[in-house]
């Protein structure tokens, strides 16, 4: 079963379970993904949606670790958000949170065990910068962020600055 958090009016995969904020959305749960828990099942879903969402939260650790509650063990989890160094990431002010590519090593649990009363651990399967349409500027960067994503962020990310984060990450309930 799919969950996608964060709906909006469409989501991203038909039959998935949606959960919004907004009586105007796709939803099938209306609820503010502020307060926990959220009205889901432990251990229900196979795959996760979660766009552009987790900057507008107030506890991202938080959202993390009711995603994990809610994931079955090996549950895929995608997460799209806009980097920081995106103008998308600052045009919104509801936006609460800019997040890095290397935000996402806090939601594997190995330097940071406990979150919010409760462990998790989620592996990260792959993460990507998206860029915009300059072609130039945006191959440039999206070349630097290839050789090593770390250096860009630190070094290349206000010079070619990238659009969003896309990290799959993989929900890890089972010792392994």
């Amino acid at each position: 079963m799919t969950l996608d958090i964060g709906c909006g009016k469409r989501k991203a995969e038909p039959d998935a379970v949606g959960i919004d904020w907004s009586p105007d959305s796709a939803a099938d749960h209306v609820w503010n993904l502020d307060h926990y828990p959220w009205p889901l099942d432990e251990n229900a879903f196979t795959r996760i949606h979660m766009s552009h969402v987790i900057e507008h939260l107030d506890d991202p650790m938080r959202a993390m670790a009711e995603v994990f509650r809610v994931a079955r063990d090996g549950a895929d989890v995608f997460v799209t958000t806009p980097h920081f160094s995106s103008h998308n990431s600052y045009v919104d002010p509801t936006h609460k949170r800019h997040l890095a590519a290397g935000s996402f090593e806090y939601f594997t649990g190995r330097d940071f065990p406990s979150f919010a009363g409760a462990a998790f651990r989620f592996d990260i399967v792959a993460v990507s910068l998206t860029f915009g349409g300059n072609f130039v500027l945006d191959n440039l960067g999206r070349c630097l962020a290839r050789v090593s994503l770390r250096w860009y962020e630190r070094h290349a990310a206000w010079t070619f600055p990238a659009l969003d984060i896309r990290c799959h990450l993989r929900a890890l309930k089972q010792a392994r």
